[in-house]
């Protein structure tokens, strides 16, 4: 084919061109179904678990027992408002301190370990114990009680006047499990250096539900009489 015989394309040859692919766009179209102009379904399906949604904790302020006493949970939350002040305190010996077991050395024997202690009661900490508001609860969520009253030692008896061996304050009988009830003054240290800055119980006296035992009255022992010298 020659220049001349080439013929430019005109403006009408375009639109029937045009026109000729509109005709057949509807007619593929139309043979299409809905579902295959759809693009990939995403391959997440829909789960049928249930989510069980813990309960919400309760948050209300604990209260004293019926009786007056305190529990441990209400002296922890809220102790700040009972400082230097004498409160009950109701639960469970959960741990507590013994001096031949924290002393004693492998093989070491019961009377070994007893005579050492007499020998130098200095080895032996005051003694004290943990108290729960349950018997399983643990030593980091209870309350101490410190400044317990423990058995005067032989060089103790034998040294101090009978005025003060008689007015020694009752040793009160505990063990882990047992149900108490302590009475003393709740504060942040002790007059013999213990402290805790989230409250402890110094020790003033106890009722011990478990072993039917409740510290006796203080014995009143008169002053010795003090005459006027003879002229």
């Amino acid at each position: 084919m020659t220049a001349a015989m080439a013929k430019p394309r005109t403006a009408d040859s375009f639109r029937s061109a045009l026109l000729g692919g509109l005709v057949i766009l509807p007619a593929v179209v139309g043979g299409c179904k809905g579902d295959q102009l759809k693009g990939a379904q995403a391959e997440v399906k829909a789960h049928t678990i249930k989510v069980t949604m813990p309960p919400v904790p309760s948050f209300e302020v604990p209260r004293p027992n019926a009786d007056g006493s305190h529990t441990v949970k209400e002296m922890r939350v809220q102790g700040h408002r009972y400082l230097k002040q004498e409160v009950g305190l109701k639960g469970y010996v959960v741990w507590a301190y013994d001096c031949a077991t924290a002393i004693r050395q492998p093989d070491e024997s019961d009377d070994a370990v007893k005579k050492r202690i007499e020998e130098n009661p200095t080895l032996c900490r005051r003694p004290a114990f943990y108290i729960g508001d349950a018997p399983d609860t643990p030593v980091e969520r209870a309350v101490w009680v410190v400044e317990v009253p423990r058995p005067y030692t032989k060089l103790e008896k034998e040294r101090l006047p009978k005025e003060e061996i008689a007015k020694w304050p009752a040793v009160p009988p505990y063990k882990v499990g047992d149900e108490v009830v302590v009475t003393g003054q709740w504060s942040i240290a002790s007059p013999h250096g213990e402290s805790n800055t989230d409250g402890l119980l110094v020790y003033t006296s106890m009722k011990n539900v478990t072993q039917a035992w409740e510290s006796p009255a203080p014995i009143e022992v008169a002053a010795p009489e003090i005459r006027p010298p003879a002229h």
